[in-house]
């Protein structure tokens, strides 16, 4: 993988499986982390909405120690929406595909708010579904009071811009 390759990202639940996929460019990378952007429209495979457009630009942050992933959205004159962090494994290659596994909370902030923790219920549904042990819970407790802490503090990028593309066959 290197800056300007298309990569398949893979959302995972706990299990392993496939939730939510999509193909992405990589616009940066090190040795700690890589970074994706996705022009709006751009596809994405959700597996009870089928195939659906995304409605924002993004640009997706992944930490290779972080127990979370950044995801910046922009509107479609380039202002920023919103910030959304997913509590998730780090990221992990699975063949040809960038996977990490989703965790169920999320944060979320717009400009102008607070950063809010999201998706308690849901998690509280994977702690008896995926049996999360007692300290691994208040581990990815510690891991989202971590993300809200990055989202009131994030500075995003410019939205990214990206050549025009002939969308003829």
């Amino acid at each position: 993988m290197k800056i300007g390759d298309r990569i398949h990202v893979c959302a995972c639940k706990a299990d392993g499986s496939v939730y939510r996929s999509w193909h992405t460019t990589i616009e940066t990378m090190d040795a700690d982390s890589i970074v994706t952007v996705s022009p709006i429209g751009s596809e994405m495979y959700d597996r009870k909405r089928g195939n659906v457009c995304i409605g924002h630009t993004m640009r997706s942050y992944y930490w290779f120690d972080k127990f979370y992933n950044l995801i910046e959205l922009f509107d479609a004159q380039g202002n920023l929406a919103q910030i959304y962090i997913n509590i998730a494994s780090p990221p992990y290659l699975e063949g040809e595909s960038l996977c990490f596994k989703d965790y169920e909370l999320d944060v979320f902030r717009v400009p102008t708010s607070l950063a809010t923790l999201l998706d308690e219920d849901e998690f509280a549904e994977a702690v008896i579904t995926y049996q999360y042990t007692k300290e691994f819970q208040e581990q990815m407790y510690s891991v989202a009071n971590e993300a809200l802490e990055l989202a009131n503090g994030w500075n995003a990028k410019p939205c990214p811009s990206f050549p025009l593309i002939s969308m003829s066959p």
